[in-house]
């Protein structure tokens, strides 16, 4: 009797739960999360466990040949106070919004162009993105070698009359060099962005604005930019990202110079880590400049936190 009185207990305890698994609903979300496990799987073995390993590894004095050795936040301490941390950390803000602020507005230009209609756009379209797409060595060796002093960029400036710059050997202009080079790089990247955005905006509210009198300028400041803040937003936070990485490109056409200027923090981790063996050192710049990417993320989602338009 009294397993009777169990069985009946249990059965009546999961049928509620069994119905609410199996509601159409509820099945849907189930086979979401199952879809989504394998790359929730990744991101927690690629991502998240080696986050944390790096930032115990930053609590340790590391060289790569001893044991590391528990030092707790000493290498953040001496980071504070490192003349070259300091200067990559400020090379990188000037490289990083220098090269953002006009991707920003180049790349909406550059789509609210190729948004219109007119002969061969498409083709004309996949000749601005092929920047894009060039590998990064590739890239960075192209402008290695427009930025010798003998090169294009420099022929084309004595061609209309200006002096040429010695770009890789001026602390004053490696930087923005490199900027120069972004743009060209960037610039379609975002492009395409801004072009998924413009042609997700219903034709049909600047039909009707146009109706009402509603000139051009009137229906991108009043139509265009409001239902463009998620686009602008994504644009804003990847592009910032992107940039606060710089790495390969530096590296390979500078190497960091002339005298640090175009040492940039990603650059600066590279050298401590692997010219200097301060593992330890390294890894704690690495959890500044991810702590930095993070603080700068949150600030645009708070600015833009009412992106979606009403």
């Amino acid at each position: 009797m009294t397993q009777l009185l169990s069985r009946r207990r249990t059965t009546s305890l999961t049928r509620p739960v069994a119905r609410v698994v199996w509601r159409p609903v509820a099945r849907h979300q189930l086979w979401a999360y199952v879809f989504l496990s394998p790359m929730v799987a990744l991101l927690v073995t690629f991502k998240l466990v080696p986050m944390i390993q790096a930032f115990r590894l930053s609590l340790t004095s590391y060289d790569l040949l001893t044991p590391p050795r528990f030092v707790g936040f000493a290498n953040y301490v001496a980071l504070m106070s490192d003349a070259r941390f300091l200067k990559s950390a400020g090379v990188t803000l000037y490289y990083t919004f220098g090269t953002c602020i006009p991707v920003w507005f180049l790349s909406l230009g550059l789509a609210l162009v190729f948004n219109q209609v007119f002969p061969a756009r498409n083709y004309l379209r996949l000749a601005y993105f092929l920047p894009a797409i060039v590998p990064v060595i590739v890239f960075a060796m192209i402008w290695r070698f427009l930025f010798h002093p003998y090169g294009l960029l420099n022929v084309a400036l004595e061609q209309v009359g200006l002096p040429g710059v010695d770009w890789l050997t001026s602390s004053a202009a490696v930087i923005p060099g490199f900027i120069l080079a972004s743009e060209w790089r960037f610039v379609p990247y975002f492009m395409v962005v801004y072009l998924a955005g413009l042609q997700n905006i219903p034709q049909e509210l600047n039909e009707a604005a146009s109706i009402d009198g509603a000139d051009a300028r009137q229906r991108f400041r009043y139509i265009t930019l409001p239902l463009l803040r998620s686009t602008i937003l994504l644009v804003m936070v990847v592009s910032i990202i992107m940039q606060s990485k710089a790495f390969t490109n530096v590296l390979v056409i500078s190497g960091g110079g002339p005298n640090g200027a175009s040492t940039v923090i990603g650059l600066f981790i590279y050298q401590t880590a692997f010219q200097f063996f301060q593992m330890g050192v390294a890894t704690a710049a690495s959890m500044l400049l991810l702590a930095g990417i993070m603080i700068l993320t949150i600030l645009q989602m708070w600015v833009f936190r009412d992106t979606q338009p009403e």
